[in-house]
């Protein structure tokens, strides 16, 4: 068994010896008349307040064609969550970038939404970059692999038994963790609620995607919300959690909503690495404020023109729907105001940065508003990131491996 021993530096732009991906080749999908795609929406549960989600017949995404790609478009901006079903066999890491990539055509680099990968380990001639939670798949580098426990044989060239290290929330959340004896019987967390992107220099991207390789098997878990409520969720084991920014926005009272259509955030410089030295919340969407973070003049070189300042609110460019589309971890300073040409109030104690945050994010952090996705092997989940949070949840060991192929690339432009 192979497990890579270099250490994570949580944002791979941090780390020395970079390998450049090339420049993003045109392709051109293959010609179709009509897609042969079908939809049928998700039948949330009973009292479940989730209105986003479908699932997909008809497409094979190994040879998806141009019309294809246009009810897949159509498609995910109405409903924001896309699960591809009945897969003939496993998506190619090619056919994932090319899916994945052709949601933005101008974006010219191709490049992975964190930035470039440090070199990870070297194997029959291989070269393969990335970290030990996310390594990229060398014929395909844009294509990482997520998840807990070893790979099989002949996996896209890496190692026999090569291991991929899962998250784990130990590393990262406010003490006291669950016990390994409870997370064994079932008990489980968010790991971080967030929307994909680095958040420093680099646009989010607009999509990400999301092959089941192999899934854990055996009861559900309970996730813990371990915030004093004792609210508590029953989901299958490695499930993606997802709230809708849609549903965030409309659980706002009246004045906040108010101020966060016209506001803007702040995020910290290397965002990743800034909060890599702190503490989560246990509910996994803030940092508590221990003055842990990394200082700003021991992070990485950064400059004023490449910190990121998002407004609060995105609008999809198919429906018009708003989103409060926030990373509350990363959040380093609010601009705030309640009507376009109204004055502005600036916030930068961290604490009222924070308190801020979990008045946005708080009360869509409920059960009846997340919809928690239950990965099936060859299944592909297409998300629509400029609309939706989404989190990892643990799951107990006995339950084997979870792998994942996910894609996500840098976007052209900037939320606006």
């Amino acid at each position: 068994m192979v497990i890579a021993t270099m250490v994570e530096t949580t944002e791979a732009e941090a780390a020395p010896g970079l390998h450049l991906l090339p420049a993003k080749e045109a392709f051109t999908l293959p010609h179709a008349e009509k897609s042969t795609g079908r939809i049928q929406l998700i039948e949330h549960a009973k009292g479940s307040k989730v209105d986003f989600g479908a699932l997909v017949y008809g497409i094979d995404l190994n040879n998806f064609t141009d019309a294809d790609f246009e009810f897949i478009s159509d498609a995910l901006h109405k409903h924001k969550l896309l699960v591809f079903k009945e897969q003939p066999g496993m998506l190619r890491p090619q056919q994932q970038y090319r899916l994945t990539s052709s949601f933005d055509p101008d974006e010219k680099t191709g490049g992975f939404a964190h930035g470039k990968d440090p070199f990870l380990v070297h194997h029959n001639g291989l070269d393969i970059y990335g970290i030990p939670k996310r390594p990229a798949i060398p014929e395909q580098p844009q294509v990482h692999i997520l998840g807990r426990g070893p790979l099989g044989d002949d996996h896209y060239g890496f190692p026999p038994g090569f291991e991929i290290q899962g998250v784990d929330h130990h590393e990262f959340h406010l003490p006291p963790h669950i016990s390994e004896e409870d997370r064994e019987a079932g008990a489980s967390r968010f790991y971080q609620w967030h929307f994909d992107g680095s958040l420093y220099n680099i646009p989010p991207p607009r999509v990400g995607c999301l092959l089941a390789v192999q899934t854990p098997k055996g009861p559900n878990v309970t996730v813990q919300w371990d915030d004093g409520t004792g609210t508590q969720m029953s989901i299958p084991p490695g499930s993606t959690a997802m709230v809708a920014g849609s549903r965030a926005l409309a659980l706002l009272d009246d004045t906040t909503r108010k101020i966060v259509m016209h506001s803007r955030i702040e995020y910290a410089p290397h965002a990743f690495v800034w909060m890599s030295t702190a503490h989560s919340t246990r509910l996994g969407h803030l940092i508590e404020t221990e003055g842990l973070e990394v200082p700003l003049d021991k992070l990485p070189a950064w400059s004023d023109d490449k910190v990121c300042i998002y407004p609060m609110v995105w609008t999809n460019p198919k429906t018009g729907e708003k989103s409060l589309q926030v990373h509350g971890q990363g959040a380093f300073k609010l601009y705030l105001k309640d009507s376009p040409d109204g004055p502005e109030t600036i916030v930068t104690d961290l604490k009222e940065v924070r308190a801020f945050m979990h008045k946005l994010m708080r009360p869509a952090l409920e059960p009846e508003n997340i919809y928690a996705h239950h990965h099936h092997e060859k299944d592909v989940i297409l998300w629509y990131n400029r609309a939706l949070w989404h989190s990892i949840t643990e799951f107990p060991k006995s339950y084997g491996s979870r792998v994942m192929h996910q894609c996500n690339v840098a976007a052209s432009d900037h939320p606006q």
